[in-house]
């Protein structure tokens, strides 16, 4: 990138959204004053929504003016060399001085020097001009994720988004790089039709009416195309949402074995949007056919009309090859006029998806001229707040006032209204009645429930916007406890961590997450139950010196959501929600007097907790007397360690870190030099072979067909009159019959290829994402830890939608054009064989061009490719975390950088079409030289040959320039879009994992396990090759039904058991045995359909509620209602209109976490195998529904083995067993009472640590 020409001020994307955006406002403006003023609509007739393309156009008009200007230049001087050569066969045929003839040949080589410049200058100018709706759109996309209300988001997913920047707005910048012709080939057409009048005479018009049949046809076939367009992109919107939300939530699908049902999910999407394409294919086809055909069919009519309407006319040399030189012409406008139409009719539909979502409702956010009364951060007066303006208000009645400088709790059960109170504090719900006031200036900082980490260093994460400051940057280190994390990240804070994390635990990320907030030194903090996600000690840790009375924050207002009762006595102020009202508020000591819901809330838990006690031994330390002062006993231990309510946020992802290596997202591969044979070999072979055989064929029989008819015309003009001066009529009568044979084999010849052609596209289409889905779906995690997103997400988008529309038509007019090339020159050497001489040096220029050209833009264009990832990665990861970025008031930051990567992409985009232009310069002109040499060698040679020979060279010599650099653009692009084909072909062979079926038949798996015994035998496990072991040589035997705790902290390989019994990461050695058979000799998908787990990142998709719990649909509802009562759901489900068909809307959006976290229980439930393993399922509900959900794993999975990660100490104090972990080792083993009787023991120490001693 470096090596790539900066881009002028004028072209950085800064620059040209705010340019297109000033017209798009007035735009908008106007749309908003005609709507709001009826008579003024009434009388100007215009009930039009704002226009994308009107502001486009007024954004780029003088672009537009100077490229329109060199255009009717290139238009005028194309019309002159048919002239010219008229004078020259008429040279040819009189005795005119040689100087005459050398002036023709001169005149032919300036017109065609100048059409040359004026054409390369027009497309400079085009490109210049396409930058802002490259770059423009690309921004006001971008800008608009950063405002979007709820409603919206909920309509935009994070592919559909993608789909906006890599297909819709790139087909835009297509449309503007050829306005012109619009204009132009109309244009061109009707002075082609002239000059036809001026040799034909009447005989001109058969060819009009010819035209205006067509017309018609082409017209309503555009318009299916147009239609099949827009049903062609809600398909790969459909596709591409799923998608992501695939890629999102992949680990869940590999841990319930779900891949396959969701693969054929995104395939039944595919085939859908493949038969449209095959439609969209046959109908373009159908349009190239007519537009085909049309030159040659207006030619027939015309020369057949000449010669019948009067028989005295004769179609001698002159007429016939100046007319053939104008119909040249007149097809070269008319074949591009169904890529032209196509064209429209894409970018129209894409005009209005992007200007759609443009137009979507945003949100109100804050008035920062509400300033608050009486010393208050926060107040909310009578609020009643819904998450759209058609929803039912989700809050109501909210009255609250937060003092500056306070710390305030909210609490409440799951789905009480927590996180929507801090929404709507932030401006993100709309405000039906009353107003959110927060203090004049008061900055905010934001910690949501679920961290939001982006992909970059653990530094930049923490830094956010803000400079460094060394001492106050160590300071959050230390009072958020991430010092010890950086003593294990190989790179320490400079470590890249990963798109959302995934290389860190759930509590580191929310450390970094609360490290963010703390840096940022804001005024006012909402904190939406951040330790819930960190182990207890640390929990502590934090709360003391950072949150609490005497933390770091002491002077700031403060307002923590949490389940935690621990700490509600240090706060100031407490507030009560249930069904999103605030029941009571008051401080600890208030609510407490009050005997209301919170009291009867906190004397309920004591009671239970107390019940607990009872029925747990009591155990004496006496070793001596200081210690039996100090030492607590094993029930007492128990009964602070149930109140703790810190979670440790630790999904089954890569607890672990790589040791040696500071990056863990890889950089995107390119490939140096030509795109491989083998690459276009694929692309055929999926097309299958015998039919892109048959398509070339096909267009190369209707080339032949075309030049035979030129021949043809030739012999025909050649042919003497009667000595009365009429017309042999049987010989001219055989001439049009033949010439008519000829035509219709042209028309046969091209739709049997067309037809051929959008069979073998569609085909290879399908063949080619198929190969890729199936490739990545079977690629194991290490490949979506280390690769973003939106780079896979970018490879089934913008490089999937090349293969099905870009490339058949491309390989058409290349094949055409090497067979119409070939032709001139076996025309022009077979008439003039001293041209064999001049060929030879300029077919040495011609690849010393073409070789110098394509080794630079094949990799400019792999550049191009690469470079738009990032641009989709950051869109995307803005989307995550757009509530987190408005909070702190840091969206010019990030559309800044979103600036720079955008700017990146056009750079790469820029110089490749600079590159083509420098190619287009000295090809025409190579073209040029090969025009003047034939006509120069006809002058000279003028007694050597008749006026019809002269006439057919020199027509195809002037049909070599335009060919030979069509067909090197052809080529050019071919190899260019290819780097798409080798971008799918690269992601359809990556290394897969394990097989999903076991390939030996000895094992009977019907009823495996039956008991679930599960063994580890010196299992020793790293995550990828060259990082240090994170288990190291574990041996345990857990019997069936066993209850087993696993303890440690956090990096002491505890997840990374779960990810080893689901072989997420396969063995360094060692094994593991459930039911006496080692898991490595079966199937993947047969492992994980057996056992269970319940992960603590709640992952739900997109659709209805019954297929987030039951995607295999093998459960009946009354099982689908059973399971979502025993996880505490029925109430939630029961309020919902639509009951188990509720759509659940993207990464469950329209839930609370901790309803999510419950609707993963009843996918639990609802599988029920002999062995659940849970890993803090229960991190984000309150105290209350936990311990419900508690009783319910302890009645449902009574007879099965249960494996718990545990983070928080006191879940599992009633099990059977602790494994203790540090290091990669289980270091301690026994019962819970055991283990805490010995003060030296691991789980005492961790207990401790706690601060509970």
């Amino acid at each position: 990138m470096d090596k790539l020409d900066v881009l002028g001020p004028k072209k950085r994307a800064s620059h040209v959204h705010q340019r297109l955006q000033k017209h798009w406002i007035k735009e908008e403006n106007r749309y908003k004053c005609v709507k709001e003023n009826k008579a003024i609509a009434s009388r100007i007739c215009c009930n039009r929504g704002p226009s994308l393309l009107l502001a486009l156009a007024k954004a780029l008009w003088p672009w537009f003016l100077a490229a329109a200007i060199l255009e009717l230049v290139f238009d005028i001087f194309t019309l002159l060399p048919p002239i010219i050569l008229d004078y020259i066969i008429t040279f040819i045929g009189n005795n005119e001085a040689m100087w005459h003839g050398y002036v023709y040949a001169f005149l032919l080589f300036f017109a065609a020097c100048v059409t040359t410049l004026a054409l390369v200058h027009n497309q400079h100018f085009l490109i210049t001009a396409s930058i802002i709706p490259r770059s423009g759109l690309n921004m006001a996309i971008y800008h608009k994720v950063l405002k979007l209300s709820n409603s919206s988001r909920r309509n935009y997913t994070v592919g559909e988004l993608c789909n906006l920047v890599g297909v819709d707005a790139q087909r835009i910048f297509e449309q503007i790089y050829t306005v012109n012709l619009i204009w132009s080939c109309p244009l061109r057409m009707i002075l082609v039709m002239v000059l036809l009048w001026q040799y034909l005479g009447v005989a001109s018009l058969a060819g009009v009416f010819v035209m205006i049949l067509i017309m018609p046809i082409t017209t309503k076939l555009a318009s299916t195309s147009q239609k099949l367009q827009k049903k062609q992109m809600i398909w790969k919107d459909s596709r591409l949402r799923q998608m992501g939300e695939i890629l999102s939530g992949i680990k869940v699908l590999k841990l319930f074995a779900w891949e396959p049902v969701f693969m054929r999910n995104i395939s039944s999407i595919r085939q859908n949007e493949a038969v449209t394409l095959k439609k969209l294919a046959f109908v373009n086809g159908t349009i190239t056919f007519l537009w085909i055909c049309a030159p040659f069919l207006i030619a027939i009519s015309s020369f057949v009309t000449f010669v019948l309407i009067d028989e005295t006319n004769v179609l001698d040399p002159s007429i016939a090859f100046v007319s053939l030189t104008l119909f040249n012409t007149l097809r070269t406008n008319m074949a591009s006029i169904p890529q032209l139409v196509a064209q429209i009719a894409q970018s129209r539909v894409s005009l209005k998806r992007v200007a759609d979502f443009l137009l979507s409702e945003e949100l109100e956010g804050m008035n920062p001229d509400n300033d608050t009364t009486d010393g208050n951060a926060i107040e909310i007066n009578g609020g009643t707040f819904c998450w759209t303006k058609e929803e039912p208000p989700f809050l109501r009645d909210i009255s609250l006032s937060v003092q500056q400088g306070s710390l305030v709790a909210v609490v409440g059960p799951v789905g009480a209204g927590k996180s929507a109170l801090f929404s709507a504090i932030l401006g993100e719900m709309h405000a039906s009645e009353g107003e959110v006031r927060i203090m004049k200036g008061g900055q905010l900082a934001y910690v949501s429930q679920q961290a939001w980490i982006q992909n970059a260093t653990l530094r930049q994460n923490i830094l956010f916007v803000k400079p460094m400051q060394r001492e106050q940057y160590d300071s959050t280190l230390s009072k958020c406890c991430l010092k010890p994390d950086l003593k294990v990240l190989p790179g320490g804070d400079l470590t890249e961590i990963g798109e959302k994390g995934v290389n860190l635990s759930g509590g580191q990320k929310q450390r970094v997450s609360i490290a963010r907030a703390v840096y940022q030194d804001a005024d006012i903090y909402l904190l939406d139950d951040p330790l819930s996600a960190v182990d207890s000690h640390v929990g502590a840790h934090i709360f003391t010196h950072v949150i609490g009375p005497h933390g770091a924050l002491r002077n700031k207002t403060r307002i923590l959501a949490t389940h935690d009762i621990s700490v509600l006595p240090d706060v100031d102020k407490i507030y009560v929600m249930s069904e999103g009202k605030i029941l009571e508020s008051g401080s600890y000591r208030e609510l407490m007097n009050q005997k209301g819901e919170f009291s009867r809330f906190i004397e309920e838990n004591r009671k239970k907790q107390d019940e607990e006690n009872e029925d747990s031994s009591t155990v004496s330390v006496n070793e001596n007397e200081e210690k039996a002062t100090n030492l607590k006993s094993a029930g007492d231990l128990r009964e602070q360690l149930k109140r703790t309510l810190s979670r440790l946020s630790r999904t089954v992802s890569v607890e672990e870190k790589e040791k040696k290596k500071a990056r863990f997202i890889e950089n995107e591969k390119m490939e140096i030099g030509r795109v491989k044979i083998k690459i276009f070999w694929t692309y055929f072979r999926y097309a299958t072979l015998h039919l892109t055989f048959l398509f070339m064929l096909g267009f190369a029989v209707y080339k032949c067909f075309e030049i035979g008819s030129s021949v043809w015309l030739s012999q025909w003009s050649s042919d003497a009159p009667l000595p009365d001066g009429s017309q042999d009529v049987p010989l001219r009568n055989m001439r049009m019959g033949i010439y008519g044979l000829l035509g219709l084999g042209q028309g046969i010849s091209t739709l049997i290829a067309t037809i051929i052609m959008a069979i073998a596209s569609t085909r290879a289409s399908i063949r080619f994402h198929k190969s890729m889905l199936w490739s990545v779906m079977r690629s194991p995690m290490a490949f979506f830890d280390t690769t973003p997103l939106g780079r896979i997400l970018n490879r089934f988008g913008k490089d999937i939608n090349t293969v099905d529309v870009g490339i058949a038509s491309k390989l058409q007019s290349l094949v055409t054009m090497i067979i119409a090339i070939i032709g001139s020159f076996v025309v022009i050497i077979a008439t003039l064989p001293i041209f064999i001489a001049i060929m030879i040096p300029l077919a040495i220029v011609y690849a010393f061009i073409q070789t110098f050209y394509m080794a630079t833009s094949r990799q400019v264009r792999r550049l191009q490719a690469i470079s738009l990832s990032p641009v989709i990665s950051f869109l995307g990861e803005t989307v995550q975390g757009s509530s987190t970025i408005r909070a702190f008031g840091s969206q010019y930051d990030f559309i800044e950088r979103q600036n720079g990567q955008v700017d990146t992409n056009c750079q790469a985009f820029y110089t490749s079409n600079m590159l083509n232009r420098w190619l287009a310069v000295r090809l025409q002109f190579l073209g040029n030289t090969v025009v003047f040499i034939a006509a120069l060698l006809s002058v000279i040679q003028r007694k050597n040959f008749s006026p019809a020979i002269v006439g057919l060279t020199l027509s195809y010599a002037l049909s070599v320039t335009e060919n030979l650099a069509t067909c090197v653009t052809m080529w050019t692009m071919i190899e260019n879009q290819m780097v798409s084909v080798e971008r799918i072909h690269e992601y359809s062979h990556l290394t897969p994992e394990a097989s999903w079926k076991t390939e030996s038949t000895r094992f009977d798996l019907k009823s495996w396990p039956s008991k679930g015994s599960i063994t580890f035998r010196n299992y020793k496990m790293r995550y990828r090759e060259g990082m240090e072991l994170v288990l190291q040589g574990i041996n345990v035997d857990i019997p069936p039904g066993q209850k087993v705790g696993v303890v440690g902290r956090t990096g002491a390989g505890k997840s990374s058991i779960a990810l080893a019994l689901f072989r997420i990461v396969e063995p360094t050695e060692g094994s593991i045995l459930i039911d006496g058979i080692d898991i490595s000799d079966l199937g993947l998908h047969d492992l994980r359909s057996k056992i269970t787990i319940i992960p603590q990142d709640p992952v739900v998709f997109s659709g209805k509620l019954r297929l987030n719990l039951d995607p295999l649909e093998e459960h009946s509802d009354e099982d689908l209602w059973r399971a979502i009562e025993q996880s505490h759901l029925k109430n939630f489900v029961l309020s919902l209109e639509a009951g188990l068909d509720y759509q659940v809307s993207e990464g469950g959006g329209n839930m609370s976490v901790g309803q999510r976290q419950q609707l993963c229980l009843a996918r639990a439930l609802l599988k029920k195998t002999k062995i659940l393993v849970l890993d803090e399922a229960t991190a984000a509900v309150d105290l209350e529904t936990d311990k419900l959900i508690q009783n319910t794993i302890r009645k449902e999975f009574w007879d099965c083995t249960v494996i718990t990660i545990a983070h928080r100490l006191y879940t599992v104090l009633d099990y059977d067993r602790i494994l203790v972990m540090e290091k990669g080792r289980i270091v301690e083993d026994g019962k819970p009472d055991d283990l805490l009787e010995n003060p030296e023991s691991f789980f005492y120490q961790l207990a401790s640590s706690a601060g509970l001693l």
